[in-house]
């Protein structure tokens, strides 16, 4: 299936809308494919002997929250009949860049020995959340680009901002300014503008928070999941975070579901729901129970994920026992835990629903 036949099927569906920016993205996914589809039969064939295909140019989506930046992403990448292809979030991407400059100390040229490893592995490289805020990305993002460039690696990235913008007012932004060319140059940028982000419309509508049993919960946190992805989700495998390994019941695009017991009730760290914070735009947590005493480390681990969530304006759907006041029964945390009722009070008004999924709190 390619990418606009994936489109026109999903267009079927009950919860998904038409929208004109959107096709037009999708042609050039499809141009971008095909694209990647004809190199590919080039170097099959005996031609590649004698002349060498141009590199493929990329896509730069950007626009609004809710414009369908990740599901187009989405879409193209599981079209793709290729192994040659990855996909991360920026901020991953960038810790990873930055551990392996670590490694490499004494190199004078260790960017372009990262791109080299990585372009033996990688032809199609799609980066979600593409943004500039800190110096140090700033300052090796023009050397690793060009070096990727060079190899001959295609870049498809999504962000909240035009090319232009990058990193504007940073530190030394002028040393920035090459990167923005590279951009410019080797991928084409296309505008999904501001318009409705209909995610806001099916959380309004429907709620996000459900207090009942357990059937009719399931049924509910189904029911937003089907409204908010078009996609078949991926269920019940294990995602890693700080190299470490969580179940989630289910993940599509930028939305995951996890249960309780496996965010909050085993062993996890603040550092490992920001990262959850930074990658995902909406977060399904299902079957809070009533926290009693006994269960004062999972309600701490409880109070630090709505923390990372509401910090970075994280839409959550959750399932519970009782209502936010009711949830800690206990009494050392008891403080502590009334922030975070209100918190998740305040996570389900139409100011914090409409209000945009940052990725670069610290």
């Amino acid at each position: 299936m390619t990418p606009m036949e994936r489109y026109q099927q999903d267009l079927r569906r009950k919860n998904y809308h038409k929208d004109a920016r959107q096709l037009i993205a999708v042609s050039h996914t499809q141009d971008l494919y095909d694209a990647i589809l004809r190199q590919q039969n080039h170097k099959n064939s005996l031609t590649h002997l004698f002349r060498k295909p141009p590199p493929v140019r990329g896509l730069y989506l950007w626009g609004g929250t809710g414009r369908g930046k990740t599901y187009l992403v989405d879409s193209f990448y599981q079209c793709l009949p290729t192994d040659k292809k990855h996909r991360i979030h920026f901020h991953r991407f960038m810790r990873d860049i930055h551990s392996r400059l670590k490694r490499l100390p004494k190199s004078p040229n260790p960017l372009v020995i990262i791109a080299k490893d990585l372009a033996t592995k990688i032809q199609i490289l799609c980066v979600d959340e593409f943004h500039v805020h800190d110096i140090a990305d700033a300052m090796i993002m023009a050397g690793l680009l060009k070096a990727l460039f060079d190899k001959e690696v295609t870049l498809v990235a999504t962000s909240n901002i035009a090319i232009e913008d990058l990193y504007k007012n940073g530190l030394q932004r002028d040393r920035f300014m090459y990167a923005i060319g590279l951009l410019k140059k080797h991928t084409l940028e296309v505008d999904l503008g501001t318009g409705t982000d209909y995610r806001y419309h099916v959380l309004e509508e429907n709620g996000t928070y459900f207090a009942g049993n357990a059937d009719s919960s399931k049924k509910f946190l189904e029911r937003q999941l089907g409204a908010l992805v078009p996609c078949t989700p991926k269920r019940n495998h294990q995602l890693e975070i700080n190299h470490r390994q969580i179940d989630y019941v289910a993940l599509a695009d930028d939305v995951v579901w996890f249960n309780f017991d496996a965010l909050c009730d085993s062993p996890r760290s603040a550092s490992d729901y920001i990262e959850i914070a930074r990658m995902y735009h909406t977060v399904i947590l299902s079957d809070v129970p009533i926290l009693k005493p006994s269960q004062d480390a999972a309600a701490k681990r409880f109070i630090h994920l709505i923390d990372a969530l509401y910090d970075n304006n994280v839409k959550l759907i959750i399932s519970a026992q009782t209502e936010p006041t009711q949830l800690y029964q206990g009494s050392s945390l008891e403080f502590a835990f009334q922030r975070t009722a209100s918190r998740l009070m305040e996570m389900r008004s139409k100011t914090y629903l409409s209000a945009p999924h940052r990725t670069t709190i610290d």
